[in-house]
């Protein structure tokens, strides 16, 4: 047998994956293969890439191809379930959703806003992109924000949030 066969763990690059790197994936796959609302996946009857909701293409970024329920199966379970978390946590923080202070088993989640009335595609994948910048600025390392600083100076120019997030995406 082949040793990248049947890895027990994600491999090599995928393993660094981050919440934002997710979402990203997330945002490109809805917009290449479609949204929809109300299940994972739309029809996937001879599609192995369907229209998916936003929980099903976090697990298509995390896993890389459909799996049924994608945050509690296969190798990118807990690379999917850590990215929906964030995302649930965004959508909370930026008032998207309103979680109820005592009530710890009815929490909305990422696809109850998802499947809200009158969402619609863009604003899903214009939120996961926006979850993901916040993600990069709010983890950052200090030896990042360093380097990202002396170059910006270097350029004469000030360091700014958005130039960050565009110095990070060019890396």
């Amino acid at each position: 047998m082949n040793p990248t066969q049947n890895q027990s763990t994600i491999p090599g690059a995928l393993a660094d994956l981050t919440p934002a790197d997710i979402l990203r994936c997330a945002a490109r796959y809805l917009e290449i293969r479609g949204w929809t609302q109300g299940s994972y996946y739309a029809s996937t009857e001879d599609n192995p890439f369907p229209p998916a909701c936003v929980a099903g293409a976090i697990g298509m970024a995390a896993h890389g191809r459909l799996i049924t329920l994608p945050c509690n199966s296969g190798p990118g379970r807990c690379e999917a379930r850590r990215a929906r978390k964030y995302l649930t946590g965004y959508l909370a923080d930026t008032g998207a959703l309103t979680i109820p202070a005592n009530d710890w088993q009815g929490w909305p989640t990422a696809s109850d806003w998802n499947d809200r009335d009158g969402q619609t595609a863009e604003n899903v994948i214009s939120t996961l992109r926006d979850a993901a910048d916040t993600w990069d600025w709010t983890h950052a390392t200090e030896d990042d924000l360093e380097t990202y600083a002396e170059h910006e100076y270097s350029q004469e120019r000030l360091p700014t949030r958005a130039g960050f997030l565009v110095w990070r995406a060019t890396r």
